[in-house]
């Protein structure tokens, strides 16, 4: 099971292979051990969606699963960068929501920073 979380995590495997892992009711799947996201994970994920590896619709599902489920966790320190990241990210399947890559980059780099990420600071 913690294989197919760290594969989530990293993005190698989709929802529908979580599921056949965890089960389809995957926002009230319960694991033992939840794995932690890094910083670091979420500027991987981000940059698997700017080099054209994943679609941004693969990102918006990944946030919503690593964000609104029981299977991952966030370290203490670095909660509030990658929340400040999630938020705008999640909001990216609402109607007339867009993103620029820059304004990817400069989540990123709040990220590698460890500091909040601010909309619009990639303007």
């Amino acid at each position: 099971m913690n294989d197919s979380l760290t594969d989530y995590r990293m993005m190698k495997i989709n929802k529908s292979i979580l599921c056949q892992s965890l089960g389809d009711d995957i926002h009230n799947a319960v694991v033992e051990h939840p794995l932690c996201i890094r910083n670091i994970d979420v500027i991987n994920a981000i940059e698997l969606v700017l080099s054209g590896k994943k679609q941004l619709d693969d990102l918006i599902e990944w946030v919503n699963i690593v964000w609104f489920t029981d299977l991952f966790y966030f370290l203490e320190k670095e909660t509030d960068s990658i929340i400040s990241v999630l938020e705008i990210l999640e909001t990216l399947d609402e109607d007339g929501v867009y993103i620029s890559d820059g304004e990817m980059r400069a989540m990123q780099h709040a990220l590698h920073e460890n500091t909040e990420y601010t909309l619009n600071a990639g303007k």
